[in-house]
């Protein structure tokens, strides 16, 4: 039987999934796999065909094209996470530390790209496949952030291979089927900040005096870290319906894929009682999605496009390393919510050559405040977003789009206990008290050819 450890003796460590940035959508969600999608953000998307990126979202709009059409996009994500605080440290209940805890700018620069190519069979069959990305987080705090036994660097790297076929039942309804082959590599862990290793030093001199040792610490090493990679499966569906020439239907859903990180555990400081030094795994579920999403033409210029994104992100409830020799080393509950985003966008045909529109999206944050931690600084977001496409002649169009995004700032409050019975019945603890704020821009830009 596997032994269970919680950390009840050691220094309490925080775990991060990686994308691009965690402001960009709930939890470590990434919308960036469509320029033109991008540019209404991403209202209606499911129920838009317009070229052939609507594969990551709806397989069964494939069915639309008569010719076949290939899109390449690539996505630049420069997001901006302020973590604003302070950290404190109690031996029972006297205060023997403390000091600021700052970082900005925790979420690197990004480049998203994504490849699609949709093609007809026959006059009911079509097909086609797709390279993007749907999941993925970077954070990284510096050895100078004063709460790094919190969290420190991560960064988990997802790209998902998408064939799919639509199959055209009637005039009015298509259905489409895909799978998912995902492949996922992870380096994740915690350090030592500067705060927890000078709190110690100083107990030191009393801890002897009392016939304690505690251990030496040094800024910037590692608590605790873990690489690995995994292969997942899956797979996605949908509806494509047109009741009329004038208005599009469509519900579309991609299943949940589970992945077991499989690599190494390494730790640069023997505080832990249990050997971190071995390889190891780590359980890691991508959240179902699914989208419920209108295409409503008013005239031959204007159309206006709404979502509703339901992501079942309460299937990712802890970060629980399991270690070679058998123990479960629990990193940290997330006990993430189930999110919902709601979209709503317009797209006016200026003329033969321009294609302009605009979009705003609420994205809910899957973080309850009793859950919110620095390793996944999330929260409720806003998008605004506009675009164009350019038709360059009568096979090729590129895409553009520009989205600002914006956090809502939230409070942060989280206790950890470092030494349990340091001394008889009392826990040596640190506690941090802050706020994160987070903004984010993306430009987007694809190119749509059909040949």
């Amino acid at each position: 039987m596997k032994q269970q450890f919680s950390l009840r003796s050691s220094v309490c460590l925080t775990l991060a999934t990686l994308a691009s940035s965690s402001a960009l959508a709930a939890g470590f969600q990434v919308n960036e796999h469509s320029a033109n999608g991008l540019g209404r953000a991403m209202a209606g998307q499911a129920a838009k065909p317009e070229n052939a990126s609507i594969l990551a979202t709806n397989p069964a709009a494939i069915g639309v094209f008569k010719e076949a059409e290939f899109s390449a996009s690539v996505s630049f994500i420069d997001p901006n996470v302020d973590i604003n605080g302070a950290v404190t440290y109690n031996l029972g209940d006297t205060p023997v530390g403390g000091a600021a805890a700052q970082e900005d700018d925790i979420a690197d620069t990004a480049f998203v790209p994504g490849f699609f190519y949709v093609s007809p069979i026959n006059d009911e069959v079509s097909a086609g496949v797709g390279v993007f990305t749907t999941y993925g987080l970077r954070s990284d705090y510096s050895d100078d952030f004063g709460a790094l036994h919190f969290a420190d660097t991560a960064e988990v790297k997802t790209v998902t291979l998408n064939p799919a076929v639509s199959y055209k039942v009637n005039k009015q309804l298509m259905i489409g089927f895909g799978l998912n082959i995902t492949y996922a590599e992870a380096e994740i862990g915690s350090g030592v900040s500067n705060t927890l290793a000078g709190t110690v030093a100083g107990l030191a001199p009393t801890a002897e005096a009392l016939g304690i040792t505690l251990p030496t610490l040094t800024t910037g090493n590692s608590l605790f870290s873990m690489e690995g990679d995994d292969w997942g499966y899956g797979w996605n569906a949908g509806i494509f319906w047109q009741p009329t020439e004038m208005t599009n239907i469509a519900l579309s859903h991609r299943a949940e894929t589970k992945l077991e990180l499989d690599g190494a555990v390494s730790s640069e400081t023997p505080v832990f009682p249990i050997n971190l030094n071995q390889p190891g795994s780590l359980d890691l579920n991508l959240a179902a999605i699914t989208e419920l999403a209108v295409d409503q033409k008013i005239d031959d210029q204007w159309s206006v496009q709404a979502s509703v994104t339901f992501t079942d992100w309460s299937t990712f409830e802890k970060l629980e390393a399991n270690l070679e020799d058998g123990v479960d080393f629990l990193i940290k509950e997330e006990n993430f919510d189930d999110s919902w985003r709601a979209s709503i966008g317009v797209t006016y045909i200026l003329n033969d050559e321009i294609t302009l529109r605009a979009g705003y999206a609420y994205d809910d944050g899957v973080v309850s405040v009793e859950n919110r931690s620095l390793s996944i600084p999330d929260t409720d977001r806003h998008w605004v977003s506009g675009g164009m496409t350019y038709t360059v002649s009568e096979d090729t169009s590129v895409d553009l789009a520009y989205v600002f995004i914006d956090g809502r700032e939230a409070d942060i409050n989280k206790d950890r206990t470092i030494i349990r019975d340091v001394l008889p019945e009392t826990d040596f603890t640190t506690n941090f008290t802050g706020t994160q704020s987070a903004t984010a821009h993306i430009l987007s830009v694809q190119l749509n050819t059909r040949f």
